[in-house]
C-alpha cells in the first residue's frame, strides 16, 4: 500500500493506494473521511487499483483557508498518480465532486457510480419535495443549536442518528468514531470555501456519456431518494438500483449487497438501463 500527502495549493491531501488494475476512486460522504470504505480498499484491491483520499477539511488533510475546487484536487491527485482513466464511486458529498469532475473532465471518466449522491445546482422538484425539505429544516434545528452552543459533539451524534438509521450496532459505532475525528466541520465547514464549476452540474447531467449507476438506500433520507431519481433520469444510459435495509451509508449498512452490485457494474457496464430493486 502506497500512502502520502500531496500539496494542492494552500493545502495537502492525504491519501492511499491499494491493488492493480483499472483506477478507481473511492469518495466519502461529506461528514466522515476515507476510513469508511475500509473495506472496500481491501477489497476492491483483489481486482482494481484502488484511490481514497481525505476531501480537503476532513480527514489527514488540510482545512482550507481560501476558495479551492474539490474536482480540482481530485484532478491533481490523480495527475500525480498518473492516472488518466478513472472510474469514481462517491457516497453524498463524495458524488457531489464525482458529478464536478465528471462535467469538466469527461474523457477522464471510465464510469460512475454515485451513492445517495449530492448534486450542485439543483433546487426542489415539486410541492412534495418542498414539504419534505422544510419538514426536515425544521427536524435539524436542534443541530444548529448544538453547533451554535459549540456542542460538537452533540451536533455530530445528530449527524449520525439522522443518516445512519440503518447501520449494525458495530458500523453505527465506527461511523460515529470517524464523525466525532471530524466534528470541527460541524463548526467551520470546508464547504463555504468551495468553488463548483459553473454551469453547475446538475444543468450539466445530460452531456454525461460515462456507464453510469445511481445507488440509493430505501431507508435514506427522502429527500435523497428524490435527487437520486432526478439524476438517474437526467444522465443518459444510468442504472439505479435500490438496496433494501439501506441508509444513507450504503457501503457500511449493506456491504455485501454493496460490493456484489458495484463489481457486477464495473464487470458488465454496457448492460441496457435499467431500475432494479435488490434486497
Amino acid at each position: 500500500m502506497e500512502s502520502g500527502l500531496l500539496q494542492v495549493d494552500d493545502g495537502r491531501l492525504y491519501y492511499e493506494v491499494n491493488g492493480r488494475g483499472d483506477p478507481i476512486v473511492l469518495i466519502h460522504a461529506g461528514f466522515l473521511d476515507n476510513r469508511m470504505w475500509d473495506e472496500q480498499f481491501q477489497l476492491f484491491a483483489q481486482h482494481y487499483k484502488v484511490i481514497r483520499y481525505d476531501v480537503r477539511g476532513y480527514g489527514k488533510s488540510d482545512e482550507p483557508k481560501t476558495s479551492f475546487s474539490d474536482y480540482k484536487d481530485l484532478h491533481r491527485l490523480l495527475a500525480h498518480l498518473s492516472v488518466k482513466t478513472v472510474h469514481i464511486v462517491g457516497v453524498s458529498n463524495g458524488g457531489r465532486i464525482a458529478l464536478d469532475f465528471a462535467v469538466e473532465y469527461p474523457e477522464m471518466i471510465h464510469s460512475l457510480i454515485l451513492v445517495g449522491t449530492g448534486v450542485r445546482g439543483r433546487g426542489v422538484s415539486g410541492p412534495e419535495e418542498e414539504k419534505f425539505w422544510g419538514e426536515f429544516e425544521t427536524q435539524m434545528k436542534l443541530q444548529e443549536e448544538a453547533v451554535k452552543g459549540d456542542r460538537l459533539a452533540e451536533a455530530t451524534e445528530i449527524d449520525v442518528d439522522t443518516w445512519a438509521t440503518a447501520q449494525t450496532p458495530a458500523s453505527q459505532k465506527r461511523i460515529l468514531e470517524i464523525a466525532l475525528e471530524n466534528s470541527h466541520v460541524q463548526k467551520d465547514e470546508p464547504g463555504k470555501f468551495q468553488v463548483s464549476p459553473e454551469p453547475a452540474a446538475y444543468k450539466r447531467l445530460s452531456e454525461i456519456r460515462a456507464p453510469t449507476l445511481v445507488i440509493i438506500g430505501d431507508r435514506d433520507v427522502r429527500g435523497m431518494r428524490y435527487i437520486a431519481d432526478d439524476v438517474h433520469s437526467k444522465i443518459q444510459g444510468s442504472k439505479k438500483l435500490v438496496v433494501q435495509g439501506a441508509d444513507h451509508i450504503v457501503n457500511m449498512s449493506k456491504p455485501k449487497e454493496f460490493n456484489k452490485m458495484v463489481l457486477e457494474f464495473l464487470e458488465s457496464s454496457a448492460d441496457p438501463p435499467q431500475d432494479v430493486v435488490r434486497g
